[in-house]
């Protein structure tokens, strides 16, 4: 990227840092949408941040970044900054894309009151579809503001694939013109997603008969949303008997979507893929095979204390293998624990895998765990649960489903050859848990980012190289620099560019470290050598 002749005007740049940030705005759909089982359209609300660059500060290389699937609003725009974060110590993507000249907008899609008939929206979970129609007003909105004609980035984590999917592809098919380039799916369910139905009747059967507030808000938020019912492969609600709200019926085996999801599988199919731009995927899914775990295995088998004497005793497994019918996937008796006698019957279900599949929740995939469903607080009894699990996590997003690539046995690997929409697309040999990013896709994105916006290779990789030690800091600022840079040059200036301090480094060690200004407050670090220069902000707190 062009660099700027003086470091006073670079630091006259940073010195604007909080006027760099735009104030969180508020954006809707111009189009409104008519969900499956709404009676009339309804038009979106989402809310959208702008991170300049800290380079030139001027909105003209725009990289949006749109909420995944977030039923409870549980991230906020500020979270969502953070999701890109990598390495030991961690290191934020977002922050070293500003540095070397690229603009961050962030798309949430939170919880709101609707005001045309008073309904609690939870935005996170909400029609994709509507969702796409937000990101829509977005695009062009982004498109209104900055300067010059590079064209757009954008970046959809998990469901947040779907939602830029859709919106590129309405904006081509309606002609409007979006002025997007690079499109980044990051394990995103284009092919659907999954959770055990072992586990999703398990949820249901609590929060039916327990009429506990917990259960009931996992159950509806997690399994019940419009964009649950969008993505799941196997959905319990088309299994359950005639007249029930819990009972199975038993000649439903098979994974069976609810109807939801077929109506958004003929949605996409029909819209299909952006074709005005470079599309590249992230797969945190095995691309060898590698399973999550075995078909039919023991999530866990134990007997829960309610306390008052009360139990459950709780048997759950994954889907089976391919072909094996009448497999219990679950059972679950009430009891008095300290005799074991039964109180009324036992639930229990059953689960089939198809013949050209094994099962869904044991295929390669991004990973989630079962713990994650109790959040960061569990209670008493959650934490038996937790301590009692025998399988840690389940396949999430079918490595084949982050790929777009159809076909009837999810168990596949993944070599090149396949018939996929992607252009280029990485992932390793692994299940890794479901949004992970590191530094192997860090470089993917560097090479295709930097490419798309012409940005200096040489440049961004020393910014990397230079890692800060701590920050805010106290008496000393530690900081270290790839032993491949030498005879730097370190300089820090206060916010208004005035030079504090001016060191030579000759031989560079594994670690630097140089006296901090005497007074509290933000400063810029600025290394450079004969090459390459960086700058880095801290602040001081002694």
């Amino acid at each position: 990227m062009q660099r700027f002749n003086s470091i006073y005007t670079l630091l006259f740049f940073f010195s604007l840092f909080s006027a760099s940030i735009y104030a969180q705005t508020p954006i809707n759909s111009y189009v409104a949408f008519q969900g499956y089982d709404e009676t009339a359209a309804h038009f979106g609300e989402g809310e959208y941040q702008i991170f300049l660059d800290t380079n030139d500060g001027v909105l003209d290389r725009p990289l949006i970044f749109v909420d995944g699937f977030d039923p409870e609003d549980s991230s906020d725009i500020l979270d969502m900054y953070d999701y890109l974060t990598y390495g030991s110590p961690e290191s934020n993507y977002f922050d070293e894309l500003r540095s070397e000249g690229v603009d961050i907008v962030i798309l949430n899609f939170p919880t709101y009151t609707r005001a045309s008939d008073g309904a609690t929206i939870e935005g996170g979970g909400d029609y994709i579809e509507r969702n796409g129609l937000i990101l829509v007003n977005l695009i062009e909105t982004i498109n209104s503001l900055k300067v010059g004609s590079e064209e757009s980035v954008l970046i959809g984590p998990s469901m947040g694939g779907l939602v830029t999917r859709y919106a590129l592809t309405y904006m081509e098919q309606n002609s409007l013109d979006h002025q997007a380039g690079l499109w980044v799916s990051f394990d995103s369910p284009h092919m659907g997603a999954n959770i055990p139905i072992s586990f999703q009747y398990a949820i249901n059967y609590l929060a039916v008969q327990t009429a506990d507030t917990d259960m009931i808000n996992m159950r509806d938020a997690r399994l019940n949303s419009p964009a649950s019912k969008q993505l799941l492969l196997d959905h319990y609600i088309p299994h359950l008997q005639s007249g029930s709200d819990y009972l199975q019926d038993e000649t439903i085996q098979l994974p069976t979507p609810n109807s939801f999801r077929n109506t958004f599988t003929t949605t996409m199919n029909t819209l299909g893929f952006p074709t005005e731009t470079r599309n590249i995927s992230i797969v945190n899914g095995s691309l060898n095979s590698t399973m999550v775990e075995s078909p039919g295995v023991t999530i866990f088998d134990f007997v829960i204390d309610l306390g008052g004497g009360l139990g459950i005793d709780w048997h759950l497994k994954f889907t089976p293998d391919a072909s094996v019918t009448d497999y219990e996937v679950d059972y679950i008796q009430p009891l008095v624990v300290a005799t074991g006698t039964p109180i009324g019957d036992p639930f229990y279900a059953k689960a089939e895998s198809p013949a050209s599949s094994a099962s869904l929740d044991s295929c390669p995939g991004g990973i989630v765990e079962f713990a994650s469903y109790f959040g960061s607080n569990p209670t008493a009894v959650q934490q038996q649960i937790i301590d009692a699990l025998e399988v840690d996590a389940f396949s999430f997003i079918p490595a084949l489903s982050s790929m777009a690539i159809d076909e009837d046995n999810w168990y596949n690997s993944i070599d090149g050859t396949e018939t996929t929409p992607f252009d280029a697309y990485i992932g390793i040999n692994d299940n890794q848990p479901h949004m992970t990013f590191s530094q192997d896709y860090v470089d993917f994105l560097d090479n295709e980012i930097a490419a798309f916006f012409h940005l200096s290779v040489d440049e961004s990789a020393f910014s990397r190289a230079v890692v800060l030690l701590g920050n805010p800091v106290q008496e000393s600022l530690n900081f270290q620099v790839d032993k491949q840079y030498s005879n730097l040059t370190v300089r820090i200036l206060n916010s208004s560019g005035q030079l504090i301090s001016n060191h030579e480094i000759v031989n560079n060690q594994s670690t630097i470290s140089i006296p901090s200004p005497n007074e509290n407050g933000l400063y810029f670090l600025y290394i450079s050598n004969v090459n390459t220069q960086t700058v880095k902000k801290f602040i001081v707190n002694r």
